[in-house]
């Protein structure tokens, strides 16, 4: 009967690791934190520029001095619906992300930290599907 006890460890094993896996999703604020999902009114960027060319950017790039153009607050697994201040869909969405609310030492998102789903002449809907807070800006083109 060594054989069936053997068995038996490997099933008692599996079985306590699946309950505590199941108890870690179950518990807080789950691995995301503090996400949330909402519209964002074009009132939320005081800062936000319009070039000639009809490119919109929400912020501009640092250095940043005033607190009020600092970048969007872009929660992990949160999706966000930004007004369209073009008037038709935008051919390009770009985000810009930093670890700084300054926008200091920022990249291109990409991969699941900057996602579009949605585009259209009223509203860009991109999520931040990693358990990471970003500061974005948002540019339309």
């Amino acid at each position: 009967m060594p054989g069936a006890t053997m068995g038996m460890r490997r099933t008692a094993t599996l079985l306590v690791g699946g309950l505590f896996l199941i108890a870690a999703i179950g518990c807080g604020d789950g691995p995301c934190g503090k996400s949330e999902d909402r519209s964002v009114p074009l009132s939320e960027f005081p800062c936000a520029m319009m070039s000639g060319g009809g490119v919109w950017a929400s912020h501009p790039f640092p250095t940043i001095e005033d607190e009020q153009c600092y970048w969007f607050e872009f929660r992990g697994c949160s999706r966000y619906a930004f007004e369209n201040p073009l008037g038709e869909a935008p051919i390009n969405v770009t985000g810009h992300l930093s670890f700084e609310p300054d926008g200091s030492f920022s990249t291109t998102g990409s991969g699941n930290s900057f996602v579009v789903d949605q585009v259209s002449d009223s509203e860009v809907v991109v999520r931040n599907a990693q358990n990471q807070l970003f500061y974005l800006r948002l540019v339309l083109e």
